[in-house]
């Protein structure tokens, strides 16, 4: 059973109306705005019996006046509600994303979090689950103010990432001219709350795609995938979170693609970044999958491998999982594009990290009609949770349009999904449009559940659903973990993440430079170049275990740098007139010398100006810009990226400039 906003209400003949309150002309609308069958005053639905009508027409006003008694009343759910209605996404479409790649939620201090769709404010804001009442909690902290976006999450256990972007509808070619930001933000276990750190947004590329998906390898670099132009693209921060390289095609076999297809990215086994991606050209067909070893040039790339190939193998529907307790074995849930009732069409391939052979196991067939599938580990249990959607109630039919959510389940050690849908997790009993389920990048167990975040495509309400889970058999744990990065300059802010099993109640940490913490997912700073050893013990009734990493963190001296800040973050003008940001540049680890400094995204008609470019460091540290319109400038929100490049560092940050019609 769910819950669900408005009143379900029991009628005599067996018939359950989740009608709300009067609408136009006296009739009742349901929570979702639609109207009832009473067309009149004295009129309900005709069942086919007009002694039924008449019945109904005497009891009407009594109907209405009961409704209205137990307006302030509890909402109860639909029968066959499964999961709970939230609040309505109205103002945008999709705000899950489409075709899987992407994640919009993550556990994070004892909650599920999400990016949502605020419809009252037209933002995307970050929102927690509150677990005791089932209802997402906005904490007011924007994301993207654009509507038309689509995001993909990532929580490190030092911030939270997300690579917001304009969407193009599925097999669209992307467009130039949109800018696909990356978010960073900063977490305060005091407040529960988290803050947009100094400098971001900044811009990933200038497109419009289908799908955009980022992830963290080991060295603290961030990686990005996305499809344009009928060819796999990549990107990778340079530096620091801030700074972005120039994207480059995948320099391997396979990339060249079609318009319909896309690609997701994947930190695997501690040290290894994959990518994965579609093929559905006739000469291919194939979903292709290439590695890069961390620290290696950007550019250097494995030879791609096929995980399967073959007419019709390919869609472009990918999501993408790791287990590090495996050697860094990657698990994706795929779908073909087979059309024979008994050929499979949801697949979930894993691939062994002692040979990076790929196997492929059937987790639904064309005849039971999945679409837009996801896989979860919960490596405490071991299991491999699928969620997909699946022709649901009323009718139960098999389109593209939506359904219900299904999950099936297989032991990591023995892959193997039963037959059928499997179990329904979210569904709305009376809309057949529940669609695009997602969760998140994380592996799950008993201290987290499990949440997942739908969107009914009809009622453009979301719905969730939270299954909590049983702690495994009681057993001494092992101790395993995880940071980011493991290198860089001093001083660095290392995140550790314990993926340790068995239940672990308490956590011991060697840092390797005489510090330590008992928490479970420490953040420690090493202020000092050197190589260090890292320590984990975890302990429960049972027992203990100990992990050593040797040399895990390398810290290396700092080189000259320089940071880079502009204020405000938003100005607005009447078109015509000019306004001014304030530039502002400070020199790190004794940085000299001159920086220039250039802006992009300024409107046509509009003009640019540094009052001091270059500028000299360490003499001076600011320069203002001035950006003068006319009045042929068209209105509009325009996002600005200012970069500033001195010697081999370069940075950028981004402003908004609003131009209003006079």
């Amino acid at each position: 059973m769910g819950t669900r906003r408005g009143i379900s209400w029991t009628l005599g003949l067996g018939q359950w109306l989740p009608w709300k309150v009067p609408g136009p002309r006296g009739l009742l609308t349901d929570t979702r705005g639609r109207r009832s069958p009473l067309s009149g005053p004295t009129e309900l639905a005709d069942y086919g019996n007009s002694r039924v009508r008449h019945r109904w027409s005497y009891l009407a006003p009594v109907l209405m006046a009961a409704l209205l008694l137990v307006f302030a009343g509890t909402a109860a759910a639909d029968p066959g509600d499964v999961g709970h209605q939230d609040q309505s996404y109205s103002g945008t479409s999709s705000p899950t994303g489409t075709k899987r790649a992407e994640s919009v939620l993550w556990w994070n201090d004892g909650s599920w979090w999400a990016s949502m769709y605020d419809a009252t404010s037209g933002d995307h804001h970050i929102f927690r689950l509150d677990l005791s009442t089932q209802k997402w909690i906005d904490t007011a902290t924007a994301i993207d103010t654009r509507s038309s976006t689509h995001a993909d999450v990532l929580w490190d256990g030092a911030h939270l990432y997300v690579a917001s972007h304009g969407y193009v509808s599925d097999g669209e070619a992307a467009v130039s001219g949109t800018p696909s930001y990356l978010y960073r933000y900063s977490y305060d276990p005091a407040t529960k709350k988290y803050s947009l750190d100094t400098g971001f947004p900044v811009s990933i590329n200038n497109y419009k795609t289908e799908t955009l998906v980022i992830d963290k390898d080991s060295t603290g670099k961030l990686w990005a995938t996305w499809q344009q132009g009928n060819k796999i693209y990549v990107s990778r921060t340079t530096g620091d979170d801030r700074t972005w390289g120039t994207p480059f095609v995948l320099p391997v076999a396979g990339a060249d693609v079609t318009q319909d297809d896309n690609s997701s990215v994947v930190a695997f086994g501690g040290n290894r970044i994959g990518v994965m991606w579609s093929n559905q050209s006739s000469t291919n067909d194939a979903m292709y999958f290439s590695v890069h070893e961390d620290g290696q040039p950007d550019n250097t790339w494995q030879s791609s491998r096929t995980a399967i190939q073959g007419s019709s193998s390919a869609d472009d529907h990918i999501n993408l999982k790791s287990l590090a307790a495996d050697g860094g074995r990657v698990y994706a849930a795929v779908k073909t594009s087979f059309t024979t009732a008994s050929s499979p069409l949801v697949l979930l391939l894993a691939r062994n990290p002692a040979n990076g052979e790929w196997s492929s196991h059937t987790v639904a067939r064309v005849s039971d009609c999945p679409n837009r599938p996801i896989v979860l580990i919960d490596d405490e249990s071991r299991m491999l949770r699928v969620f997909a959607t699946y022709p649901g109630p009323p009718d139960y039919s098999c389109n593209s349009s939506g359904g219900a959510i299904f999950e099936k389940t297989s032991p990591l050690d023995s892959i193997s999904f039963p037959t059928g849908s499997g179990k329904p997790v979210i569904q709305d009993a009376d809309s057949p449009f529940m669609h695009n389920v997602s969760s998140t990048k994380q592996n799950v167990n008993s201290r987290t559940g499990l949440a997942l975040l739908a969107v009914n495509r009809s009622t453009s309400f979301y719905w969730h659903s939270f299954q909590p889970f049983q702690p495994a058999t009681p057993m001494a744990p092992t101790s395993d973990f995880g940071a980011s990065p493991v290198s860089g300059t001093a001083p660095l802010d290392v995140g550790f993440t314990d993926t340790s099993t068995g239940g672990p109640t308490s956590w011991s940490w060697d840092f390797g430079d005489g510090s330590t913490s008992s928490a479970q997912n420490p953040t420690h700073r090493y202020a000092s170049p050197g190589t260090y050893d890292v320590t984990l013990t975890v302990t429960n009734a049972i027992g203990t275990d100990t992990q050593t990493r040797t040399g895990y963190i390398v810290v290396q001296a700092a080189e000259s740098d320089f940071s880079l800040s502009v204020s405000p973050s938003s100005r607005a003008l009447t078109r015509g007139d000019s306004t001014t940001y304030d530039a502002g540049l400070t020199p790190l680890n004794g940085f000299s010398g001159p920086v220039s400094l250039a802006v992009t995204g300024v409107p046509a008609g509009a003009s640019a100006s540094f009052s001091s470019n270059p500028v000299e460091l360490p003499a001076s540290g600011r320069s203002v810009l001035t950006v003068k319109t006319n009045t042929t400038t068209k209105q509009g929100n325009y996002p600005l990226t200012i970069r500033a490049t001195g010697g081999a560092q370069s940075h950028s940050t981004g402003v908004t400039l609003q131009v209003k019609r006079r």
